[in-house]
């Protein structure tokens, strides 16, 4: 970290705890149930073009670009140069696969350029979430479909004894992501932006480990952060804390959540 505990915001530690790849891999164990009912819904075939927004390394793109085979294509776009620098193709009998450096709110793609659009685990991020919905429907073809899905960080639910500190804290700390409740705002965020057909799914997330809930929403972090900025007595921060570490060394932690998954189609 760059500052001081006292100094940190919990948009800081979401951005700069440990190495994104290692979050990433380690969220996408956890979600791999979720990602079975992703791949169910989504409207991908031999031969289709699709977009994966916020790809990361590109785990999700090699995994799609099997999937259409190699008449299809597959483009995966993410912020991070970084992240996609890391990224590599798919192997033999796939589709070839793309990485581009851009913004989910201004896709750097023509109209109509895709039959399918992607985001996971994005849109609770971008600066814009409207501007980012909107541009994922342009980018397909009519008739083509858009799928998004977050989690709604307003419903992480751990199991402490403290039922108000609880409270406190996940309320303060659901403010580490720039949208914390934009999965519950994007049905609207479709509707308004056109989509048609929409409709909304919810996958409940079980976790059992600290290291599970941290490659989620680090909350292992929040007990010292809330306790240092005053949002809790620290004393009182400091035994929440010690609670979580607690419960999880002993086999008792359980963290559950909701993630909100919604498609819509393109006139």
């Amino acid at each position: 970290m760059t500052a001081g505990t006292d100094q940190v915001k919990p948009a800081d530690v979401w951005r700069e705890a440990d190495d994104a790849k290692k979050f990433l891999d380690q969220a996408a164990i956890e979600l791999a149930a979720v990602k079975k009912e992703l791949d169910a819904l989504l409207q991908v075939e031999a031969g289709s073009h699709v977009l994966d927004v916020g790809c990361g390394t590109g785990a999700d793109v090699r995994a799609l670009a099997v999937r259409v085979g190699p008449g299809g294509r597959v483009v995966g776009l993410d912020s991070s140069e970084q992240l996609i620098g890391r990224g590599r193709p798919a192997g033999p009998g796939a589709a070839p696969v793309e990485f581009v450096h851009g913004q989910a709110g201004a896709l750097p793609f023509p109209d109509a350029a895709f039959d399918v659009a992607r985001a996971e685990r994005v849109i609770e991020h971008v600066p814009d979430p409207q501007a980012a919905v909107a541009e994922m429907l342009r980018v397909v073809k009519p008739g083509g479909q858009v799928l998004v899905t977050d989690p709604d960080h307003g419903l992480w639910a751990p199991d402490l004894d403290d039922r108000r500190l609880t409270r406190t804290i996940m309320n303060w700390w659901s403010d580490h992501v720039p949208n914390p409740w934009v999965a519950r705002q994007l049905r609207e965020l479709f509707v308004r932006a056109g989509a048609q057909d929409v409709r909304v799914k919810l996958q409940p997330v079980v976790l059992t480990s600290l290291a599970a809930a941290d490659a989620l929403t680090w909350i292992g972090k929040a007990a010292a952060a809330a306790g240092a900025q005053g949002i809790a007595d620290a004393e009182a921060a400091r035994a929440w804390g010690e609670e979580i570490l607690r419960r999880d060394a002993e086999g008792r932690f359980l963290m559950f959540g909701t993630f909100v998954v919604v498609t819509g189609t393109k006139k």
